[in-house]
């Protein structure tokens, strides 16, 4: 998986999840970085892979993402 645009990704999901974009990875569990973990911001995430990425996730398929990694590579149409 080319990780080029991995650094801005990562931004973006700190802003969604409240966290400190220095203290995440590509190996980090965003629900555990959330500052506060609730299903507005599992929606808020779900909404930016669509909008941003075009990738339109079920329920299911959002459950199944445990990393920053696991999201960046459904926003990039690997993991389906």
């Amino acid at each position: 998986m080319d990780k080029t645009n991995a650094p801005q990704f990562i931004n973006e999901i700190a802003d969604i999840i409240e966290a400190d974009p220095q203290a995440l990875s590509l190996e980090s569990d965003f629900r555990e970085s959330a500052d506060f973990w609730s299903s507005l911001v599992g929606f808020a995430l779900l909404t930016f892979l669509e909008d941003q990425y075009g990738q339109v996730l079920s329920v299911d398929e959002f459950i199944e993402c445990k990393t920053v990694g696991d999201l960046y590579a459904r926003a990039h149409g690997k993991g389906e």
